[in-house]
């Protein structure tokens, strides 16, 4: 009875920890880019109450669920057509590349598959949290601007390659957005804001190796100008993983309060 409780009580954790990952798709079903989640179970450890012989099986008690893994589907979200320059869509499996610079020079990059972009008061094409796009080389794209010089019209082929016409008539076109994919996209970690981080010093890296390179080469991608990517996530698939996900925890539940009820009753009988 008491390892009963113990037992329901690993069901309770877990599906409560289900019930996160099932309400955070559900909220990110509007997040450009995002891509959905999804937890496994595992049975636990078991008690063996008699060994296995010649002439019988052995008997086993289980002792509860355990947290096998929270996976993220990387499939490929739907597109939305916005017509706007800026907004780039990734059609496969690769990355765009984005970095911040502070004040002291430190940089750090991260990965994303969100794609509304702008051009700042420098000329860097940046996201909305003002992290700069990077090429193949991890250099943050600059446009040639200046106070007496503006874009005019961009355009951005499906190969990454970045034309430019200035007010002043002069053209430009040899910057190129790079893309990035990994071995293993599982293995990065997520960090907010749609971003994921890749631990370029790590000896043991779960994601595996980085490639680099252009639209349209190596099986990286192509990019798609006036598009933009929306979340993967199949509301009808999730409201039917949050039906199942409460069922099992009330379930759990009631595994646990009459556990409890029966292990009461047991202790009455002595008075």
């Amino acid at each position: 009875m008491i390892q009963a409780i113990y037992t329901s009580l690993s069901g309770l954790l877990n599906h409560r920890t289900r019930m996160d990952v099932v309400s955070n798709n559900i909220a990110n079903v509007n997040t450009l880019g995002f891509k959905a989640a999804q937890s496994s179970f595992q049975d636990s450890l078991y008690r063996t109450v008699r060994a296995g012989a010649a002439q019988t099986n052995p008997a086993q008690v289980g002792m509860g669920v355990t947290l096998a893994g929270i996976i993220t589907n990387f499939a490929q979200g739907p597109l939305q057509p916005t017509g706007r320059p800026l907004d780039l869509a990734v059609s496969g499996n690769g990355f765009f590349g984005v970095k911040r610079e502070d004040d002291t020079g430190a940089e750090g990059i991260f990965y994303t598959r969100e794609g509304v972009f702008s051009i700042d008061k420098e000329g860097y094409l940046v996201n909305s949290q003002g992290l700069r796009l990077v090429d193949e080389s991890e250099t943050a794209i600059q446009l040639d601007v200046s106070a007496d010089k503006s874009v005019d019209t961009i355009n951005i082929s499906s190969s990454g390659r970045i034309s430019v016409t200035y007010s002043d008539g002069s053209t430009e076109n040899d910057q190129v957005i790079g893309l990035f994919s990994f071995t293993n996209p599982n293995g990065l970690l997520k960090v907010g804001g749609n971003l994921f981080a890749y631990n370029e010093d790590g000896e043991d890296q779960p994601a595996g190796e980085k490639l680099s390179g252009q639209p349209e080469q190596n099986g990286l991608g192509s990019v798609l100008s006036g598009y933009l990517e929306l979340a993967n996530i199949d509301l009808a698939t999730e409201l039917a993983n949050l039906i199942v996900t409460q069922r099992g925890y009330e379930a759990n539940a009631r595994v646990f309060t009459t556990s409890d009820e029966v292990l009461r009753e047991t202790i009455d009988l002595k008075r």
